[in-house]
């Protein structure tokens, strides 16, 4: 061995390698939850800035803008998001259709994160 491996890190046994980057959260086993007016729903589809409700049974109409909270578990870490939306259709076969403006900054990543271990990455 020459005294420039010794120095340079060549060599090393497989024993010194550096763990992966960074902890690897467990993945959801839900969507998040969606809370209109106190009733809570599960999406039955969902993606960054848009979901699906099906069936709702509220009082929201079409083209209705309206308040409601995002809520889901990263990693054990509850997290808990007001968002607001708006109604892109609603009707018995289709459901609540909604976009929603991205949340604070903050929230943004939080979901980000969630939605990358909800989808397994």
């Amino acid at each position: 061995m020459s005294w420039l491996s010794i120095f340079s890190g060549g060599n090393k046994g497989s024993g010194d390698a550096k763990p992966s980057a960074g902890p690897q959260r467990e993945r959801p086993s839900a969507p998040p939850t969606i809370v209109i007016d106190h009733h809570e729903y599960v999406p039955e589809e969902f993606v960054l800035g848009s979901f699906r409700i099906r069936p709702y049974d509220g009082d929201l109409i079409a083209k209705q803008k309206f308040d409601f909270r995002l809520q889901f578990d990263l990693g054990g870490d509850p997290v808990d998001v007001s968002c607001i939306g708006m109604v892109v259709k609603l009707t018995e076969e289709a459901g609540l259709v909604a976009r929603y403006q991205s949340p604070q900054p903050f929230y943004e990543r939080k979901l980000i994160e969630y939605m990358k271990a909800l989808k397994g990455l």
